[in-house]
């Protein structure tokens, strides 16, 4: 089991909306909401707590370690060949692009779109075959955990096959876990997982996210809402979708 360690915490406002990562919950002042991601299981008056799974990979291991826990067939051969196919990355470049692919990825799957944090708390990978961008990973950050915000890809047509779309996806992941390794962070967190879900592409993406050699995880979220505006909006929306 992967001991986890006490944490600074990222965290970055939108709006007066606030969201921290990596750390406990605590009461906010001047805001309108806050919201936090935690690995501690807390109560807090006013809070409303949600638990959820993960998966987690313990980047104080050798490289080579991590490695060899990738599930062979299922991601090591699958990177190895887009590698060889001419799949690159990119570090932190081409953010509208990737923005771009985000919001059609999600549009496609009917899934909300979320405000992308901020530079200073995440960093970005996206993969290319020559000038086409294939795939792209926005990964949230404190310096000592990491965890996937978002992954998306693109569409497989023409030249552009399924194979090779889901090679991009596996490097961009591979890549994210050598570059946090390279840079002292502890724990990599590949964004949660669904392995009981009725949803078959949410099982689906739980089985792709735990060939990566990983252990399970809970993890929680907390929020509270502090302006009465906001709490009308959030009544008034569950009452429109009853």
């Amino acid at each position: 089991m992967i001991k986890l360690e006490s944490s600074p915490g990222t965290h970055y406002c939108r709006h007066k909306k606030c969201w921290f990562w990596f750390t406990k919950p605590r009461e906010v002042s001047g805001v309108a909401m806050a919201n936090f991601f935690s690995y501690h299981d807390v109560s807090l008056a006013g809070f409303i707590k949600r638990e959820g799974l993960t998966s987690i990979i313990d980047l104080t291991a050798p490289l080579n370690t991590i490695w060899n826990n990738l599930r062979p067939k299922f991601i090591r051969e699958q990177i190895r060949k887009g590698e060889k196919g001419g799949i690159t990355t990119k570090l932190n470049c081409d953010f509208i692009a990737a923005s771009k692919l985000y919001r059609l990825f999600r549009r496609d799957r009917r899934l909300s779109f979320d405000h992308w944090p901020s530079n200073q708390s995440s960093f970005l990978l996206t993969a290319y075959r020559r000038d086409q961008l294939l795939a792209m990973g926005l990964f949230v950050t404190d310096g000592i955990y990491c965890r996937a915000w978002a992954l998306a890809s693109g569409r497989s047509t023409g030249e552009t096959s399924r194979e090779l779309i889901g090679q991009a996806n596996r490097i961009i992941v591979w890549e994210a876990i050598k570059q946090t390794k390279s840079t002292g962070h502890r724990l990599f967190d590949l964004g949660g997982i669904s392995p009981d879900s009725r949803n078959l592409h949410l099982r689906s993406l739980a089985e792709f996210k735990e060939a990566f050699g990983g252990e399970r995880l809970k993890n929680y979220y907390y929020y509270k809402v502090y302006s009465l505006g906001l709490r009308l909006w959030f009544k008034l929306r569950r009452f429109i979708r009853l």
